[in-house]
């Protein structure tokens, strides 16, 4: 969810893959039928979890990302904004990105980075597993830069 939420992507007009995002287009709106049968929110938490894929593929660059239509992004963050956060009423109490934690992981981060270039294996280690206990999982990226979740 919060991958989609920060995308910020080119403007594509027309998808390049038509079929996947008529089937995102599809699991979206099945949302309001399953919502109208019973709250049946299992189908809705399953629809949801349909995309999922999708947004980490795009985000991990294996779909390109005019794979689907600025459109149907904008659909894709309308609906999971609504459904997780109003209608479901899930939130992320966190707020990983309230600017102090996110300064602070970017403190750590460059201090792993400066470790392991000296090749200070121990230092990069602890400050990786001292997060981990914290719940903070560290993860090297293709491209060389780091990035975090808070689990």
């Amino acid at each position: 969810y919060e991958l989609l939420m920060k995308f910020t992507l080119p403007e594509v007009p027309v998808a390049k893959a038509p079929e996947l995002a008529t089937k995102v287009i599809k699991l979206l709106g099945e949302l309001d039928e399953f919502m109208n049968d019973d709250f049946n929110t299992a189908k809705v938490m399953a629809n949801l979890f349909e995309i999922v894929p999708v947004i980490n593929a795009i985000h991990d660059k294996h779909l390109p990302y005019d794979v689907l239509s600025s459109a149907t992004l904008g659909m894709m963050k309308s609906y999971f904004s609504d459904y997780l956060e109003n209608i479901l009423g899930l939130h992320n109490n966190h707020n990983v990105e309230d600017g102090k934690l996110g300064g602070v992981m970017n403190l750590l981060i460059e201090l792993r980075k400066d470790a392991r270039m000296k090749k200070d294996y121990a230092t990069s280690d602890k400050i990786r597993n001292q997060l981990q206990q914290l719940g903070i999982a560290l993860k090297d990226e293709k491209d060389g830069n780091i990035s975090y979740t808070v689990n």
